[in-house]
């Protein structure tokens, strides 16, 4: 290999495990090199503008926590930081700042058999653990009512109703409605903490008797406080 490939190679160690694309690098000639690497194996083309530095990684996890580019993981897939993976799942929900970027980490995530879903990064806020942004509590919490996924949504509530107020929790979540419905999310959070209280005997959350009118939604978050109650 000649030197100046060589050299440039060697730079690219503080990249390894790493989605990059040209622009990442000062080097003017990494398109280029870059390519001339891809065809002799050392890096990985993922499609058009972007390379995966090669590293041992041993499951998606461990790529979130190497690659450098911005992405935070989010919903269900953050509930699962939350609540002890209470509900495992294994298709993985991804915020990403750059569309570029969210496209290449879906065609990576596909290339290992991983099931990924990207969405633009939004007014959300996050926490870093061990090297991965994950959604805050309260935003993972809403979000999760937001999409129906109430099982979640209250075994993060329940787990860390010690870190979080049913109060600052009703005040962000006035507004904001459970897709496809009428019903507010803090309707439902009331009535899914009366119900919680309910089934263990004991005032955990600080809300008094509640009741939904859509009987479709009060069903679901009657099923999901049950499971959250049953092995909590």
């Amino acid at each position: 290999m000649q030197d100046y490939l060589e050299r440039f190679y060697r730079g690219l160690a503080e990249w390894k495990g790493s989605l990059v694309k040209p622009s990442h690098l000062s080097e003017p000639n990494a398109k280029e090199y870059l390519n001339k690497l891809a065809r002799a194996g050392m890096v990985e083309r993922v499609m058009w503008g972007w390379y995966w530095i090669p590293d041992k990684i041993e499951d998606f996890w461990g790529f979130l926590r190497k690659d450098k580019n911005f992405k935070a993981v989010a919903g269900q897939t953050a509930a699962s930081f939350w609540n002890n993976d209470f509900i495992h799942r294994n298709v993985y929900l991804v915020r990403v700042k750059d569309p570029s970027y969210g496209r290449a980490l879906k065609a990576f995530a596909a290339s290992h058999g991983w099931d990924v879903v990207v969405e633009a990064v939004g007014d959300e806020q996050y926490k870093r653990f061990e090297k991965v942004l994950v959604e805050s509590l309260e935003d993972c919490v809403i979000g999760c009512m937001q999409n129906w996924a109430f099982a979640d949504a209250f075994a993060v509530f329940y787990e860390n109703r010690k870190e979080v107020s049913f109060r600052s929790l009703a005040e962000r979540s006035y507004w904001k409605r459970i897709s496809k419905t009428d019903v507010r999310v803090r309707q439902a959070l009331s009535y899914g903490c009366y119900r919680l209280n309910e089934l263990s005997s004991s005032r955990i959350f600080p809300v008094r008797k509640s009741n939904l009118e859509d009987s479709f939604v009060r069903r679901e978050i009657d099923e999901a406080v049950e499971k959250v109650a049953e092995l909590g």
